[in-house]
This record gives C-alpha cells, structure tokens and sequence, in this order.
C-alpha cells in the first residue's frame, strides 16, 4: 500500500479537492469526486487516501505522535 500523507494529497489533488474527499464518506465517493476533477487513481492510493482522511475526520485521538507526524509529514493540520 502507499503511504499517503495530507500535504501529500494536498500537493496532488489541490487544496478544494482534498477538502471535498474529506467530506466523503466511502472510497466510492471520494473516487467519483477524482474522477470529476479528471485524476485517475489506483485502488491502493485510493485505499490509502481514505485511510487519512478517516484519520483526520476523528481517528487522531487514537495515533501516537510517531503515527501522527507520518500521517502529516510533520505539518500542522
């Protein structure tokens, strides 16, 4: 799996289109939103685009500091 990073998907996708993958709530979802914007992605990137952005939605409370700054690369969200 690829390891997915919010200034990462910031970078990719832009700013709009990562606060509307934020707001999905499936990889279906985030998939289409992607598609619209004209981005093609693979099934492990879209695996791992979800994966941070349930973390961001309410999962950080459960991530040590060490797994934080890997999600965030370091960044403050």
């Amino acid at each position: 799996m690829t390891t997915m990073k919010s200034d990462n998907i910031i970078r990719k996708y832009g700013r709009d289109v990562a606060s509307r993958l934020r707001e999905c709530s499936d990889e279906a979802q985030m998939k289409s939103v992607l598609k619209g914007e004209g981005f093609t992605v693979s099934d492990s990137d879209l695996s791992a685009i979800a994966e941070v952005m349930k973390t961001m939605g309410g999962g950080l409370r459960e991530l040590t500091l060490d797994e934080l700054d890997q999600i965030t690369g370091g960044t403050i969200i």
